[in-house]
């Protein structure tokens, strides 16, 4: 009798002959192609499989609804007051997740399965912090339903499938990679987000992104683009945050989120000179609110928080998804770096508070004076010494945002409050009348340069009319 191990060696020796001798026996051109074809199938076995529990979302908008600006999703021929997007059935009684903003502002919302049948929305539960919706049809029989993968299993370079109704091309599917983690999107202000090179365009918002087994790992939420089609950059909700979100509107309605208490910053090689530490591992503590779990643990300004629940952090969306859906009524862990030593804090974390955002204004400094550019749809204030200690700005000159209108071009082109201005089309910018004085001078339909310094550094953002 052969052992175990014995037996595993025959099997792969017999899969070894039977599938990999024979590749060394053909041409190069045809192994080629083989392997393509492989992964060709693979594409379409994960789209196939996902298709008929993909719905499109209709839309009509009240009358004092959002103007078609606001739409997300217009498509060729479509009314002012029409919207469309992509939604996914999450279980077979007629559950559907989408994006807020596919049915912000709707007077009537219609569901239309990929089979024709065309069913009234009943009931919808919104979670504007994310961007989720969960809306209820009522269909005679069981509906197919998707699969959630594990997205914090989802690595860089992993092959994704986006499906959704882009231009009201219904079904369509497009191909790519997950090219970035733990991104954070325009205005919407909790969530991480997977970025993938996989085709996303107005109307495949709500749909499913999907691994090679058919299993949605993302929700398709939002591009960046000059054009306002895809330019090789799309972003999803990562598929752990849509499940928690989607329990959380199905259990209670709303969405309660743990928090802290703590302003965050990435750890760059600057703030990793100052304590210490290693560049890009853990999150900075800026500083600790007053009358917060936070405070109460004992967590201080300067501190590095490496993991909570041992689970390592080391971008401040990581740590705010990974804080905002753990337990409310368990203690926790969070272990810090502090002079040049491990600590380890229990902690009990708390319900964020409704007022929790507020603008950055009123918690800087409430008598300064700001300014609102209502063509970009952004409100800045002149950064002073006490927002620069609070932010890590400390040198720099500028404004900065402390309000941000949704999908305004700011939002869309991913400015958000804590962000500092510090050039307008490379003029200097020095204080609110500096830069009131740039952006008079500069052109949305030339594009408008803006040098922003925030918690991920530096960088360039150019706005162009037509860019939604």
């Amino acid at each position: 009798m052969c052992s175990i191990h014995q037996k595993s060696i025959y099997v792969s020796l017999f899969l070894f002959v039977s599938f990999a001798l024979p590749c060394f026996s053909q041409p190069a051109e045809e192994q080629a192609i083989v392997q393509a074809n492989l992964l060709s199938k693979a594409f379409r076995d994960a789209a196939n499989k996902v298709i008929p529990a993909t719905v499109k979302v209709q839309t009509v908008m009240a009358p004092s609804g959002m103007s078609r600006r606001m739409l997300p999703f217009d498509g060729p021929g479509r009314s002012p007051n029409e919207g469309l997007g992509t939604g996914i059935i999450i279980n077979s009684q007629g559950t559907i997740l989408t994006n807020n903003h596919v049915i912000s502002g709707a007077e009537e919302i219609t569901i239309l399965l990929s089979d024709g049948r065309e069913y009234k929305v009943t009931d919808k539960k919104i979670d504007q912090e994310s961007d989720l919706a969960v809306l209820t049809i009522e269909p005679e029989e069981e509906l197919p339903s998707v699969q959630f993968a594990d997205s914090d299993a989802v690595d860089v370079g992993d092959w994704v499938v986006a499906v959704g109704n882009p231009f009201n091309f219904e079904s369509t599917v497009s191909v790519g990679i997950i090219s970035a983690r733990w991104r954070t999107v325009g205005s919407i202000r909790r969530g991480d987000f997977l970025q993938t090179d996989a085709a996303i365009n107005p109307g495949n918002s709500g749909g499913p992104l999907l691994n090679l087994h058919g299993e949605v790992v993302g929700i398709n939420t939002a591009i960046v683009s000059q054009t306002g089609s895809n330019s090789g950059i799309g972003f999803a909700i990562a598929s752990n945050t849509v499940k928690w979100v989607a329990a959380q509107l199905g259990e209670k309605g709303k969405v309660e989120r743990a928090y802290l208490g703590v302003d965050i910053a990435m750890v760059d090689a600057k703030v990793a000179a100052t304590v210490g530490a290693k560049p890009r591992e853990g999150v900075y503590v800026n500083s600790v609110h007053g009358n917060t779990p936070a405070k109460e643990a004992g967590l201080q300004g300067k501190d590095i928080i490496l993991a909570f629940n041992d689970h390592p952090v080391n971008s401040p969306t990581q740590l705010q998804s990974t804080v905002e859906r753990s337990d409310l009524e368990a203690e926790h862990e969070v272990t810090v770096f502090r002079d040049n030593a491990i600590l380890k804090l229990p902690i009990k974390v708390a319900v964020m508070p409704q007022n929790m955002y507020e603008t950055t204004g009123n918690l800087l400094e409430s008598q300064a004076a700001s300014y609102r550019d209502r063509q970009l749809g952004l409100s800045v204030i002149t950064l002073t010494p006490d927002a620069a200690d609070k932010y890590n700005y400390q040198g720099l000159e500028g404004v900065i945002v402390f309000d941000v209108v949704p999908a305004s071009f700011a939002a869309n082109a991913g400015i958000k409050p804590s962000m500092l201005i510090t050039h307008v089309d490379d003029k200097p910018v020095k204080d609110t009348g500096s830069y009131a004085e740039a952006r008079r001078e500069s052109s949305l339909t030339d594009g408008v340069k803006l040098n922003i310094e925030s918690e991920d550094g530096k960088q360039e953002i150019v706005i162009k009319r037509g860019a939604r």
